[in-house]
Parts: C-alpha cells; structure tokens; sequence
C-alpha cells in the first residue's frame, strides 16, 4: 500500500500506529512493541507502517513528546492563571495529577516505566527527535522550581540544595499519588481518594513550604 499524499489522512493513520503503539507498551511492555504486532493491531502490513515512521523507537519517541505536549500546554497555563505562589502551587500540584489520571498511559511511559530516555539515543540517528521531548522537560521541570522558589521566599531560594529538596519532594509525592491512584490500591484503603488528595496538596504544601 503506498502512503497516502493527503495530509489529513496520513495524520489519521499516524495517530492509528501511536494510539496501537502506546496499547502495547503499556500492556505488554516496551521490549514487546514491533512494527508486526502494531500492524497486526490496525489491520496493516508491516512493512507500510515503515511509510509513516523509520523504527519502533521513532514511534516511542514521538508518542513521550505528544504526552509532554499535553502535560506543558496545561501546566503554562495554570501558572499563568494565578498570581499568589501558594495557590499557584496548589494549581500545578492539581493539573499534575489530573494528567496523570486521565492520561495514565502516556503518564507511564513518561515517569513510570523503564522505557528509553534521551540519554540513550545520544549520539544515534534519533538523538535530534528525542532532543525535542528533553527540551520539553526540562522547560516544565524550570517552570515547577520557579514555582518552588516563589513559595520558600527569596533568601531560600538563592540555596540550590534547598530549592532542589522541595522539588524532588513534591513530585516524589505526586507520582506517588498517581500510581496508587492508577494502580487502584489506594481505593482499598482511602474511599474518597480524590477529596483525601486535595486535602494532602494543600497540607503537604503549608507543612513543606511553612505556610
């Protein structure tokens, strides 16, 4: 089958191969994606998915970059909707998990699983796409240490040390909400798992950053 040369249809037959390739990886595991395995997913022959995408590791990069996508898009604009840090804070802590609930499979391959990371295509052929996701990252992990540093104050945050201890022990709380929220065992012991969490972000908060 050729590759179609109508932009429209080749962008839904792309968004068919990732939707099949991100079902594999978080079902059976990174190692067990093939081109094989997703064409026989979409009714496709393997050899025309190579029309859309070189490698199954060119998919897997392009799939992490359209999770951070989603994941940057919200989190800019819920800083730039608030002004006072700790409601800020408080925000961000929110829409955080809120992608890691209602986008759980990208939130995996991102954060969970041991999926390749930029550092492993440095120096291959891939190593400019996979660029593109690390710069994404590293834009949202800038954007949550400026929030960390308007909380603690502006003598605090002249402490490298101090501001990367409150960062690392927010997300380390955050995935941890996640993952027990999307694992579902938290449910077995928390019945309203979501009103406990709102409260636990706004505590955490007040208690970390001596509010």
């Amino acid at each position: 089958m050729k590759k179609p040369r109508d932009a429209n249809a080749i962008k839904k037959i792309q968004d068919r191969i990732l939707k099949a390739a991100l079902d594999i990886i978080v079902q059976e595991g990174y190692p067990a994606l093939t081109m094989r395995r997703i064409a026989s997913r979409i009714g496709m022959t393997a050899p025309n998915i190579y029309n859309y995408y070189k490698s199954k590791d060119e998919l897997y990069i392009c799939l992490v970059i359209q999770g951070f996508e989603i994941l940057q898009r919200t989190l800019i604009s819920v800083y730039e909707a608030h002004e006072d840090p700790f409601e800020r804070g408080a925000a961000l802590a929110r829409a955080y998990i809120d992608f890691g609930f209602k986008h759980s499979s990208y939130y995996d391959i991102m954060f969970t699983y041991p999926t390749p990371k930029y550092n492993d295509y440095v120096g291959t052929p891939l190593e400019k796409l996979s660029e593109v996701e690390y710069k994404m990252s590293m834009d949202i992990v800038t954007l949550a240490i400026n929030a960390v540093k308007s909380l603690i104050g502006e003598e605090t945050a002249k402490d490298e040390q101090a501001v990367q201890m409150r960062f690392i022990a927010s997300w380390s709380m955050l995935h941890g909400m996640i993952s027990l929220y999307n694992s579902k065992v938290v449910r077995y012991t928390i019945e309203d798992t979501e009103a406990m969490y709102e409260k636990m972000i706004t505590e955490f908060l007040q208690i970390l950053f001596r509010r």
